[in-house]
């Protein structure tokens, strides 16, 4: 009887290893203009892409390194799924996207898409792409 449990259970457990299938999303950010520190965000959902307050459990992953002028590339692994990706250049390391006196950025940002918002970011659906098989997300600074 206990050899016969040992096999179900192990047969049951394969039925429930259903697991997302990992992809590689190459990001590559073009046309940085300064020398500095990228902050990319990648989200999975909406509310937390339109209402993101910094907070990292928001994210589904985070990427802060160095860069240099011109061009950035960065492969990571995600499971299948809907994302948005959001960056900004911190050319003055002060961890943050300076704006001016009426909120307009003076540093560069971008979106997955290259999507655009009207006076803001843009939304969850301009920006997010489904990852079901490994690809790329060019994104052209603002």
């Amino acid at each position: 009887m206990k050899k016969n449990f040992t096999v179900f259970v192990f047969y049951f457990a394969g039925l429930l290893n259903i697991q997302s299938q990992l992809h590689q999303i190459q990001i590559e950010v073009e046309n940085i203009e300064n020398n500095g520190t990228v902050y990319i965000a990648i989200y999975n959902d909406t509310k937390s892409f339109e209402k993101d307050n910094g907070d990292k459990k928001t994210y589904v992953k985070s990427i802060i390194e160095k860069v240099n002028t011109v061009r950035f590339i960065k492969k990571i692994d995600l499971e299948e799924g809907v994302y948005a990706i959001s960056l900004f250049i911190d050319s003055n390391a002060n961890k943050k996207l300076d704006t001016n006196l009426i909120g307009i950025p003076t540093e560069q940002y971008g979106f997955s898409n290259n999507a655009v918002g009207f006076l803001g970011k843009p939304t969850f659906k301009n920006a997010s792409f489904k990852l079901i098989k490994d690809s790329k997300q060019i994104i052209k600074l603002k």
